[in-house]
C-alpha cells in the first residue's frame, strides 16, 4: 500500500519511503542472487555466505530479511504475486477467472523452479513453529486473494456470507496443503488438480442461481 505523506512533513517522515524502497530493493537482490546461485548449483550446496557474497551484503543483512534459505519462499511468492497484480490491472474477467489465473501462474512458477522449490519447501516444512512461519510466507498471496474475493463479492459473483479475509485464508490454506502433497507426488498433473481443487472450494463461494 502506498503511503501518502503531507508536503510539510518533517524530514524524518519524508525520508521514510526512500528507506523502505532501499529495504525492498535489498530484499529483492538477495532473493534474485540466491535463485541465480540455486540455478547454477544444487540448492543444498549454496550457503548463506554464498548468497551474501553474490548480493554484496553482510550476513547480518541477510538475516534482517530472511530467517534462513528456506524463508526465501516468501520472496518467491512476493515476486509471483507482484507480477500477477500487474497482469490483473484492468483485467476484465470475473473474480473466479482471476483466481484461476492466480492458481495457474503459481503452479507454472513452482514447476519451472521445481528442483529448487522441492528442496526449499522440504527444508521449510521441517522447521518447528511452522504455522506462524507459513502465515508470513503466504502474506503476499493472502493479500491478493483477499482483494480478488472482495471484488467478486462487490460485483455479486460471490456470496457475502464469508468475509473475504476468511475466504482467502481457507483458499490459500488448501493450496498450501496441496503444495505439500505435490512435494511427495512431483509427477502429478498439477494443473488439472489445482483447477479441480479451486472448483471444489468455490462451491462454497459462488452465488446460487
Amino acid at each position: 500500500m502506498t503511503k501518502l505523506l503531507k508536503s510539510k512533513a518533517p524530514p524524518k517522515a519524508e525520508n521514510a519511503p526512500r528507506r523502505a524502497g532501499k529495504k525492498e530493493r535489498t530484499r529483492q537482490e538477495i532473493y534474485r542472487s540466491a535463485m541465480r546461485l540455486f540455478a547454477e548449483s544444487d540448492y543444498d550446496n549454496v550457503t548463506i555466505e554464498d548468497i551474501c557474497s553474490a548480493a554484496g551484503i553482510a550476513k547480518a543483512t541477510f538475516f534482517l530479511h530472511f530467517a534462513g534459505k528456506s524463508a526465501l519462499i516468501a520472496a518467491f511468492n512476493e515476486e509471483v504475486t507482484r507480477s500477477l497484480t500487474e497482469r490483473l490491472a484492468g483485467y476484465k474477467g470475473t473474480a473466479e477467472e482471476e483466481l484461476l489465473l492466480l492458481v495457474s501462474v503459481l503452479r507454472e512458477a513452482w514447476e519451472i523452479n521445481a528442483p529448487v522449490m522441492h528442496k526449499m519447501l522440504r527444508e521449510f516444512l521441517d522447521q518447528p513453529a511452522l504455522v506462524s512461519k507459513a502465515a508470513a510466507v503466504n502474506e503476499s498471496v493472502l493479500d491478493l486473494v483477499t482483494r480478488i474475493v472482495a471484488r467478486g463479492q462487490e460485483r455479486g459473483e460471490f456470496t457475502t456470507d464469508c468475509p473475504p479475509e476468511v475466504a482467502a485464508v481457507a483458499l490459500v490454506a488448501a493450496w498450501s496443503a496441496f503444495t505439500a502433497w505435490w512435494l511427495q507426488n512431483p509427477e502429478s498433473d498439477t494443473d488439472e488438480i489445482n483447477r479441480g481443487l479451486l472448483e471444489f472450494q468455490l462451491n462454497g463461494l459462488r452465488k446460487k442461481a
